[in-house]
């Protein structure tokens, strides 16, 4: 399949399909993951470089999917990139940050040239509250109630 045996992915690769519901697994995603245009060699590439992706349930898949590509306009072609970012929990860490870049873009504070899936998914907590809240609460003060959930960005 194409895994380099040096590398950690690959033994979780290994752990993953030795799994009894591997096979059936793999079929449903490859399923999910074509309704946003991904091939099934995609979804191979995906596995190899984030195993754990395709071990996701169809729900998960579907409500990130969702979020990123309809709501915050990355192409599923990024997201095949990082897949990483799949596997983040949507109400801790996705939903939060993409509810910030959101009031950012709209107040046009941000721009996306200057936006990748890692500059906003990658850093640790701290780091994104510092760059992507506390450098503009002066602009936006409900920023981190927004990140939060405190407030809708709607109200914003």
């Amino acid at each position: 399949m194409g895994f380099n045996l040096e590398k950690s992915t690959s033994v979780m690769a290994i752990s993953i399909m030795c799994r009894s519901y591997y096979k059936p697994i793999l079929k449903r995603n490859c399923e999910v993951y074509s309704r946003w245009g991904w091939s099934e060699a995609d979804v191979l590439s995906a596995f190899r470089r984030r195993p754990e992706c395709i071990a996701l349930s169809e729900k998960k898949i579907m409500q990130t999917m969702d979020l990123l590509v309809n709501k915050m306009g990355w192409s599923s072609e990024i997201i095949l990139k990082s897949p990483y970012v799949l596997n983040y929990s949507l109400q801790k860490r996705i939903i939060p940050r993409c509810s910030v870049v959101r009031v950012l873009l709209s107040k046009g504070l941000i721009n996306t040239e200057n936006l990748s899936l890692y500059s906003v998914f990658g850093p640790v907590e701290k780091e994104f509250l510092e760059r992507f809240v506390d450098s503009y609460l002066g602009e936006v003060p409900q920023l981190l109630c927004v990140y939060q959930g405190k407030v809708d960005i709607q109200d914003i």
